[in-house]
């Protein structure tokens, strides 16, 4: 008979199958069917929900003649046991649970079984509490009080095997829904065994601890079950994003990269969520140390835009912490980089051309916090005046376009760490049409 077959199919298989061995009935409820060990020799062990009106029997491949035996402890110590024999079915007369039996054929012994009634080994579930001297942010120890035999029997050389009961925990905790960006409810049911002491992960939320079992009653339609005091919750997890503000300038050197940072002033929206009102205490902490042995700025609100200006790297993190300050969680930490500054000037442009790439005087800057630039003419005459580095001379004078020919710009720009860039020169404009 396959081991492999789970213990539902089994028990159709022993009690309905016309090719069926042992054939086992009794009880308030349907035996329920244990796979044993290979070690133990036994084929299978049945547990009765009581033994009222337990019968035993055998059914042989074909009329033959066969012994029947049982034993307590050994296979090798056992005894002969009556039998009655009707074709090739052989029934146990007055059977008994708590024994193992087989069936000897020709000196050869095989079909090995074992007996248990499960109501002389009842179940008392007493009570349910947390071990407050164990538990900390991590785990939660749970003490389980309970009087429970243990549900033994002796394998075929004689040695003890037991069949561990197994127990449904369910609580509630918290989980991250990442397309909600949000923490939310899940209710938790673990298998776990049948152990006075039980750890489990700590609740991310308050939580009552519900222990029902054990798997044989669940099987056989029933239950005990206890249940703790309300559990205080006091872990913490959080969850952090970044995300970066790029401008539209199109002349912005480094404006967009793989990492947060780039081009200043940089601009970048800090988001951190936590396992709320547990995590009553939460902060972005800034530093330009990675390991935060100076903490430069710590702002306390869940949502921080911040600009950066100073040049290199700077470190972000979030931290929560409980009430308590018992159960704290650096979730994570962010690296802004800020390039250095640069700032680049043509010498040539082409303001009536039909292709627009270089039809207006820009400059490619990197990183500049400060700006001014002027326009003059040959004779000193201011024909423009501008203070953002992304905007740029059209290479018009009240509204005309000025003729070929080579202008002045000043410019003043600071970069950061109080870089000066200031700059000077000749721009030269090209015309592809005559001016009329």
């Amino acid at each position: 008979m396959k081991r492999i077959l789970s213990s539902a199919i089994l028990l159709l298989f022993f009690c309905i199958s016309t090719f069926s061995q042992w054939h086992v009935n009794g009880g308030s409820h349907l035996p329920y069917v244990y796979q044993p060990s290979l070690s133990s020799g036994l084929e299978t062990v049945y547990l009765l929900y009581g033994s009222a009106e337990f019968s035993l029997s055998f059914t042989a491949s074909n009329e033959t003649s066969l012994v029947c035996r049982r034993y307590a402890n050994r296979a090798a110590e056992s005894e002969v046991i009556p039998t009655t024999q009707t074709g090739n079915t052989f029934v146990i007369n007055n059977p008994q649970p708590g024994y193992g039996y087989f069936i000897e054929q020709g000196g050869r012994s095989s079909d090995f079984i074992w007996i248990l009634d499960y109501a002389q080994h009842p179940l008392e579930m007493k009570g349910l509490a947390v071990d407050g001297e164990v538990s900390d942010c991590e785990r939660v120890r749970l003490i389980f009080d309970r009087s429970a035999p243990d549900l033994s029997f002796f394998t075929i050389n004689g040695g003890i095997e037991k069949i561990e009961r197994a127990f449904s925990l369910s609580y509630q905790t918290l989980k991250w829904n990442e397309e909600k960006k949000d923490f939310e409810n899940e209710d938790v049911e673990d298998q776990v065994k049948g152990s006075r002491e039980i750890t489990v992960t700590a609740p991310l939320c308050n939580t009552r601890f519900l222990l029902s079992g054990d798997q044989f009653l669940r099987f056989w339609g029933s239950s005990e079950s206890v249940q703790s005091s309300e559990f205080e919750s006091s872990a913490v997890r959080g969850m952090a994003a970044a995300e970066q503000i790029f401008r539209e300038a199109g002349n912005e050197i480094d404006k967009e990269s793989d990492v947060l940072g780039g081009s200043a002033p940089v601009e970048i929206r800090f988001t951190g969520y936590a396992n709320t009102p547990v995590a009553t205490y939460q902060a972005w902490e800034l530093s330009r140390n990675p390991e935060f042995s100076e903490i430069d700025a710590t702002y306390t609100d869940p949502v921080l835009e911040y600009t950066f200006e100073n040049g290199g790297d700077s470190y972000v993190r979030y931290v929560i912490s409980n009430a308590q300050n018992s159960c704290e969680q650096v979730v994570e930490t962010f690296t802004v980089h800020v390039s250095e500054s640069a700032l680049q000037v043509p010498n040539v442009f082409t303001p009536d051309s039909e292709s627009g790439d270089n039809r207006l005087f820009k400059v490619a800057y990197r990183s500049i916090l400060k700006f001014e630039g002027w326009i003059f003419n040959r004779w000193g005459n201011q024909l423009f005046h501008w203070t953002d580095p992304a905007e740029g001379w059209d290479g018009t004078y009240h509204g005309k376009l000025v003729p070929t020919g080579a202008y002045y710009y000043v410019i003043k720009a600071e970069g950061v760490g109080g870089e000066k860039l200031n700059r000077k020169g000749d721009i030269n404009v090209l015309r592809t049409r005559n001016v009329q």
